[in-house]
C-alpha cells in the first residue's frame, strides 16, 4: 500500500463529546490522499470506543493507537512516529476542519518547496459549536521574519490549521516534552521550524477552534511558567538571544491581556507593570496599565473567550515594535 501524502495527527483524551465531529471533518476533506492517526491517550470516557468504531468503518483511512495517559506532547509525538505521510496536519479532538483545508495547504506546499509549514485563520466556537468570532490577524502586516513574530508574541500559528513537512520535523525534532502539561509546546515547535525555513499564512478560514473550560490554558500561572521557560530556551539560541527583554515583556503583556479578559484587573495591572519594568519603552505595557485602571466599558471591549478557555488570543501587536 502506498503511503498517504498527508497524515492527520489527532490526539484525544476524554473527548467523546467532540471526537466524532473532528473525525468527520477530516474524512470530509476535498483532498483525500490522507490517513488519520488517532492517539487515545488513556481516555476514561467513550473516546476509545468512538475511535475504534471509525477505524472499523474506515479501515483505509483511520488508525487508532492506544497508550496510557502521558499528556498532549507525548500523544502527538506518538502519532508523528506512526505517521506515514509526507505532510503532517494537526487536528485536536475538539476542533473542526473546513472541507478545503488540506487541499489549499497541500497546494501551497507543493507549489513552494522552500516553505516548511503553512497555516491559516480560525473561527472560535463554544462547546455547542456557536461562533465566538474571528480574531484580527496580523501576518500580512508583519515583517517576513516569522521567528520574531512568534517569539515576541505578535502572532501565532493556530494548531488546527498547521500543516508541515515531515522533513522539517526530522530536521528540528518532535514536540518538546519539557512543555508537557504546561502549554507552549506548539509555539516551541513553530519557533524551531521558523528558525530554519519559511512559513506561510493563508488568510482564509480553515478551521473552527473550540473554547471550553477543559482547555490547557485555563491555568494562568501554569501558562506563564511555560512562556517563561520558552523564552529561556530560545534566548540560549542565536536568533533568540538579542530578543530576551522584549520576549519577556511580551509574555507578561500577553498574561495581562488574558487577565483583563477574565476581569482580574488588579492582577492584570501587575502583569503589565512587570512588562514595563523589563522594558519601559514598551507601549503595550503602558496602555495595559492604563486600561486596567480605567472603569470597564463593556460596549467597547473586544470579543474575548470565556475565562479559563483555550484561546487564539489577540496578539500583542505593540510588543517589540521598533
Amino acid at each position: 500500500m502506498n503511503a498517504p501524502r498527508v497524515s492527520a495527527i489527532v490526539p484525544t483524551y476524554n473527548a467523546e463529546r467532540f471526537l466524532a465531529e473532528a473525525l468527520d471533518s477530516a474524512l470530509a476533506q476535498t483532498y483525500q490522499d490522507l490517513e488519520i492517526v488517532v492517539v487515545n491517550d488513556g481516555s476514561t470516557d467513550g473516546s476509545a470506543a468512538i475511535a475504534a468504531a471509525y477505524a472499523a468503518r474506515y479501515p483505509d483511512k483511520v488508525r487508532v493507537i492506544h497508550q496510557p495517559n502521558q499528556g498532549l506532547c507525548h500523544a502527538r509525538n506518538t502519532a508523528l512516529g506512526a505517521a506515514r505521510g509526507t505532510y503532517f496536519a494537526l487536528l485536536d479532538a475538539d476542533d473542526v476542519w473546513l472541507p478545503h483545508h488540506l487541499a489549499d495547504c497541500v497546494a501551497l506546499l507543493d507549489r513552494r518547496p522552500e516553505v516548511a509549514l503553512v497555516h491559516a485563520d480560525i473561527e472560535r466556537i463554544d462547546t455547542h459549536g456557536r461562533s465566538l468570532g474571528r480574531n484580527v490577524r496580523y501576518w500580512a502586516t508583519l515583517a517576513t521574519d516569522a521567528f520574531h513574530a512568534l517569539f515576541l508574541r505578535r502572532e501565532h500559528v493556530c494548531c488546527p490549521t498547521a500543516v508541515f513537512r515531515r522533513d522539517a520535523v526530522e530536521r528540528v525534532g518532535n514536540f518538546d516534552t519539557q512543555f508537557n502539561r504546561l502549554g507552549c509546546e506548539d509555539r516551541d515547535l513553530w519557533l524551531r521550524i521558523s528558525a530554519v525555513a519559511p512559513i506561510a499564512f493563508l488568510p482564509d478560514l480553515h478551521a473552527r477552534y473550540r473554547l471550553h473550560a477543559n482547555n490547557m490554558s485555563a491555568n494562568f500561572d501554569k501558562m506563564l511558567s511555560a512562556r517563561l521557560r520558552l523564552v529561556d530556551k530560545f534566548c540560549r539560541t542565536h536568533p533568540g538571544q538579542p530578543l530576551r527583554r522584549r520576549a519577556l515583556a511580551a509574555a507578561h503583556c500577553n498574561l495581562g491581556d488574558e487577565l483583563m479578559d477574565a476581569a482580574r484587573r488588579r492582577a492584570a495591572f501587575a502583569a503589565y507593570a512587570r512588562a514595563f519594568v523589563l522594558r519601559p519603552v514598551e507601549p503595550h505595557a503602558v496602555r495595559g496599565m492604563l486600561r486596567s485602571l480605567l472603569k470597564p466599558q463593556p460596549a467597547l471591549r473586544r470579543l474575548s473567550a470565556p475565562a479559563g478557555a483555550k484561546t487564539a488570543r489577540r496578539p500583542a501587536t505593540s510588543v517589540g515594535n521598533p
